[in-house]
């Protein structure tokens, strides 16, 4: 199996980026994953929003093998605490598979059409944060998860 993040438009904030190789590194020491950049249509004009998005969510969906695991941050998904999102991914990675695909969307949000085909929508909580932070916490809260799963002391 292998981890993919899916993000929608490149991670401008160096800062951020930083953070978001960090944690890769981290997780890439128990599975093999990588960071899948989907680009980011121009924001022209905001009544152009859905059909940016449907341009987009075809994009992201061509890049995702049909038997991957999606799972998509959405502001309606399941909030884990880092426990419970541990015991989660054990069971995702122990049910086998290629993939298991983790997706944040863009400047205007995650595609329709994405969240459709999502297996799992899950919840940073009930705070909005902007999607280059988002990616951030993800991976961290996937590397905390393998950490508690490993019984390392990282998670306290």
């Amino acid at each position: 199996m292998k981890l993919r993040f899916y993000w929608i438009g490149a991670t401008r904030d160096k800062r951020l980026a930083s953070l978001e190789s960090e944690y890769l590194e981290r997780i890439r020491k128990f599975l093999a994953s990588e960071i899948v950049s989907v680009p980011e249509l121009k924001k022209n004009d905001p009544r152009g929003r859905t059909a940016q998005l449907t341009r987009e969510g075809k994009n992201l969906l061509s890049q995702i093998p049909s038997s991957a695991k999606i799972n998509v941050l959405h502001e309606k998904g399941e909030a884990f605490s880092s426990p419970q999102m541990a015991k989660w991914l054990e069971g995702q990675l122990a049910g086998g598979g290629q993939e298991l695909s983790f997706i944040v969307g863009g400047y205007w949000g995650i595609p329709e059409e994405v969240t459709q085909k999502a297996n799992r929508r899950i919840s940073l909580g009930r705070m909005t944060f902007p999607h280059e932070i988002a990616r951030v916490l993800l991976l961290e809260q996937v590397y905390r998860a393998f950490s508690i799963n490993r019984g390392m002391p990282y998670h306290k």
